[in-house]
């Protein structure tokens, strides 16, 4: 199977072809529009070797079948395809879309989809391309970007800045003016989501959340030392406990990510919960290793805000953090809408995320907090 690129009106994005025909006939093709394949979940993820030659299942229905050499085959109807892909390609980067995750190839095959990219996604596309063509470097699912005119907006590059803290309105000028220039150099046919309108709304959005970023840096600050060492069961009580009142103190939401991913961290046994790892807790924990995982959770808190304001814009957040998938793909948000001025969605944490009891101690926590519908 190969993905069509430069996809037009009527091409086919998807192409199977058999590797030798049958009783001397050549081998057949067949193409399909209209793919939306179905995001993967926490398990695909948790599994997957990105490093290596990517196999994953694919999914979708609804598809249009536009060219074929399989007499008979009626290309009036729709057809569900269920297959596996064993692909050449690894997979540096993970889009982050509705419904979990998809090679960052795959989440932009939906016409005029929008990727954020975050920091470290520019780094790679950088060191990757060079006016569009691969350094030669080894195959990725990233390559299919060179030939495709696809949207990029580098809002999170912008707003979390090179500092480890929230750049001034003229850093942050500096920063789009390089990122801008990296990805323009890197990939030419690209469009760059930018201009005037989009840098006063990242501006915006850094004043915006200037007052709870902070709380959330206290937050963690306060809790960071303490949760150094794994949490184990004698302790698990009492630790809990302590981090929703710590929560409490510092205004933080009782919905909000941060404390979804501090309560996990301290649930999954042996520190083994991605939350703990893009949390990174230890004894001498700064304002730096606050900042960092506060603009991981807040590209995430954007991408919510985009599919509440947005339902029928194709989105994904587009990164090289797996640690940051996992808990995207674990939490299950859905159902996105607005209430309101209030972004609401469901959650539905998965086992590896919020093991046992620790799910139920969780609704609990939530239970007299508005903002959030739960699953």
């Amino acid at each position: 199977m190969t993905a069509a690129k430069n996809l037009g009106a009527g091409e086919p994005m998807f192409v199977f072809k058999e590797l030798e025909g049958r009783d001397g006939e050549p081998p057949h093709t067949i193409g399909f529009t209209d793919v939306d394949v179905q995001p993967l979940g926490y398990d695909e993820l948790a599994n997957a070797r990105l490093h290596e030659k990517l196999t994953i299942p694919l999914n979708w229905d609804k598809s249009k079948v536009v060219h074929t050499t399989i007499a008979g085959m009626d290309q009036s109807k729709r057809y569900k395809v269920a297959t596996t892909l064993e692909s050449p390609f690894t997979s540096q980067a993970i889009g982050l879309v509705k419904g979990g995750w998809l090679p960052s190839a795959f989440a932009v095959m939906r016409q005029n989809t929008t990727v954020l990219v975050d920091r470290n996604v520019v780094t790679r596309i950088n060191g990757r391309f060079d006016n569009g063509e691969n350094r030669g470097a080894e195959p990725d699912f990233l390559d299919l970007f060179a030939d495709q005119p696809i949207r990029i907006n580098p809002l999170l590059f912008v707003m979390e800045g090179n500092d480890r803290e929230i750049p001034t309105p003229e850093q942050a000028a500096s920063q789009l003016m390089e990122v801008e220039a990296k990805l323009r150099a890197a990939l030419p046919q690209a469009q760059i989501v930018g201009g005037p309108d989009h840098f006063r709304g990242a501006l915006g959005l850094l004043e915006d959340s200037r007052k709870s970023f902070e709380a959330r840096t206290s937050f963690l600050l306060d809790i960071g030392p303490r949760l150094a060492a794994p949490v184990g069961r004698a302790r698990m009580s009492a630790t809990w406990a302590d981090i929703v009142a710590t929560a409490d103190t510092h205004g933080i939401p009782r919905n909000s990510l941060v404390l979804l991913a501090t309560l996990s961290a301290i649930a999954v046994p042996n520190g083994r919960s991605p939350a703990r790892r893009l949390l990174n807790f230890k004894r001498n924990y700064g304002r730096g290793d606050a900042y960092n995982a506060l603009a991981d959770l807040r590209a995430l808190d954007i991408l919510i805000s985009l599919f509440c304001l947005f339902p029928n814009d194709p989105v994904q957040l587009c990164t090289s953090d797996k640690d940051l998938a996992l808990l995207w793909t674990g939490i299950q948000a859905s159902d996105f809408r607005m209430e309101g001025r209030s972004y609401v969605f469901d959650m539905a944490p998965v086992e590896a995320l919020l093991p046992g009891d620790t799910y139920s101690a969780w609704r609990r926590v939530l239970s007299t907090e508005a903002g959030i519908a739960m699953s």
